[in-house]
């Protein structure tokens, strides 16, 4: 009996040191379990971290390159814009004062849009620098960009009405220039038209006065001496022997001449262009165009419009000296050259 109850006993005693070592070795596996799962969770945890980090870099360096893109794209637009109106002006420099006040419009927002790039420019330098475990700023520069976009985009506005406000002032301008042209081309037109009229009218009143003159024909100037027994004068062709000069013509109608007394002047010029006289220049002297002239016979007639002859004798005085050579005569009435003719002494 006891030998029964000391082996179940010490069955029981086996039973539970074989149930401690169960349970220690099943307490060795829940812990082995436990610290796989943590190392589990921490690599996971650490592995998403890292993800997490390398798609935020990723994301970073996308934008970064999207915002240099647009950036490049907006400088060229507004280079573009800027060389194009810089042009204009260059090639209008005539409208430069017209449309100076758009002008500093335009100067203001290429200002203005500087000013944003070289924001923009900070404003990717800072992303750059910052730490990758620093959330990026980019929304700040894509802000930018967009303020940016719709400011070149008013450039592009201003520029547009700029040059259709000067095309609008070239062509009113071109106008008026063929219009200037036209009336100077009428001007002209009328100018020659009054000048030719005014000659027409200086050449009418030179006729009128022309036809005012009196006007002779068959003039003629004979060298005479006395023949001898002092009866009568012959034609002589000697100096020393002439005594007188008869000079005969005829006056022509001329119904436009003033009627009334008319005093016809002789003047013979010997070869030394000296006036034979019988007196002085201030005793045989009328006046032509405003000044004294020197004649040498006179003679008043009467005319009325009617052809008629006209006679004058001129006597030499015994102290005028007569040469040989040509001399010519002139006759003048109503201060004007009526007629002239020659004649000349041989001896």
């Amino acid at each position: 009996m006891f030998s029964y109850l000391e082996k179940k006993v010490s069955l029981q005693n086996e039973y539970k040191d074989i149930n401690n070592i169960i349970n220690t070795q099943i307490e060795k596996k829940m812990k082995t379990k436990s610290t796989t799962k943590i190392a589990m969770m921490v690599c996971a945890l650490f592995m998403g971290t890292c993800i997490f980090f390398s798609c935020s870099d990723q994301g970073t360096k996308e934008q970064l390159e999207k915002i240099e893109f647009e950036k490049q794209e907006l400088q060229k637009q507004f280079d573009s814009i800027m060389f194009n109106h810089e042009k204009v002006k260059s090639e209008n420099n005539l409208y430069a004062e017209q449309f100076a006040e758009k002008d500093s419009v335009i100067s203001a927002q290429a200002a203005r849009i500087k000013s944003l790039l070289a924001e923009l420019s900070a404003k990717q330098q800072d992303v750059t620098a910052t730490p990758a475990s620093t959330p990026a700023p980019a929304p700040v520069a894509t802000t930018k960009t967009s303020k940016l976009r719709e400011q070149i985009k008013e450039l592009q506005a201003t520029c547009d009405s700029y040059m259709r406000e000067l095309e609008t002032l070239k062509a009113e301008n071109e106008a008026l220039k063929a219009e200037n042209e036209q009336m100077r081309a009428a001007m002209e037109e009328t100018k020659e038209a009054n000048e030719k009229l005014v000659s027409e009218n200086q050449s009418l009143e030179q006729k009128i006065e022309n036809a005012k003159r009196l006007v002779t024909t068959d003039l003629t100037a004979t060298p005479m001496r006395k023949k001898c027994g002092g009866k009568g004068f012959k034609e002589t062709k000697q100096s020393k022997k002439l005594q007188t000069v008869k000079i005969e013509a005829r006056i022509l109608q001329n119904d436009v001449v003033d009627p009334g007394t008319k005093t016809v002047y002789a003047r013979i010029t010997g070869p030394n262009n000296r006036v034979l006289c019988n007196g002085t220049a201030e005793e045989f002297s009328f006046d032509i165009d405003g000044s004294p002239l020197q004649y040498t016979a006179k003679q008043d007639i009467e005319f009325d419009g009617s052809a008629r002859k006209v006679v004058i004798n001129w006597s030499r005085n015994d102290n005028v000296k007569v040469v040989k050579g040509n001399y010519r005569v002139t006759l003048y009435a109503d201060g004007q050259e009526i007629g002239k003719t020659s004649f000349k002494l041989t001896r």
